[in-house]
């Protein structure tokens, strides 16, 4: 009885930019590969990965607020990279006071959605490559205070389980896999329905246009 998989030729141990003839098919014809690493080991190697977290506790504007305070993460115009958000986190550092929802906003106008960044995130303390050690520089800003143009909120996160008490879940970083791109002109943000204080994050990826 023949074997359902078949294998066209064996498998190679491969230096670093060879290419070898190796596929392994399965019993409807599909070709089968597996992953060696995560999803994002290719982009962290590479130096192209990126986080920034609030290094304290900070209170996110209420609602669409354009005087806003959070974490904002934004593609400045001119950039030559387009922003690839991979994942987002918050989690509260203290009790909530009332019913509350905590997710992202976002807006883009192409002069330019942060039109003030008012108190940027240091590069090497609040926001670093994710490979650790890479001297790779991010062209994202993030700032835990920015005033924003045009916000729209984009999606819920989090919410109270109660009137008051405490957020419900957060904390995890929640994949976007891949899924929200930042042109130049665009940014992405933290949102709370009514006033939260926590740790947000953002993980992103950087490639040029």
């Amino acid at each position: 009885m023949a074997d359902k998989y078949v294998q066209s030729s064996p498998t190679y141990e491969l230096s670093e930019g060879s290419v070898a003839d190796v596929e392994r098919i399965g019993p409807q014809g599909q070709l089968l590969v597996d992953s060696m690493h995560g999803q994002m080991f290719e982009a962290s190697r590479c130096g192209t990965l990126f986080w920034a977290t609030n290094q304290a506790a900070q209170a996110i504007s209420v609602a669409l607020a354009t005087t806003y305070t959070g974490l904002c993460l934004s593609n400045p115009v001119g950039n030559n990279r387009d922003i690839i958000v991979r994942a987002a986190s918050f989690r509260a550092s203290i009790a909530q006071v009332a019913l509350s929802v905590v997710g992202l906003l976002a807006g883009y106008i192409s002069t330019g959605g942060v039109t003030a960044h008012t108190t940027p995130l240091v590069y090497g303390t609040s926001m670093w490559p994710m490979n650790f050690g890479s001297t790779a520089v991010p062209t994202a800003k993030v700032d835990s205070a920015a005033t924003i143009v045009s916000p729209k909120v984009l999606m819920p996160l989090i919410g109270t389980v109660a009137t008051s008490g405490y957020l419900a879940g957060g904390g995890l970083p929640v994949d976007l896999q891949g899924g929200l791109i930042l042109q130049p002109g665009s940014y992405v943000a933290m949102y709370a329905l009514t006033a939260v204080t926590g740790i947000s994050m953002f993980i992103w990826g950087e490639i040029t246009r």
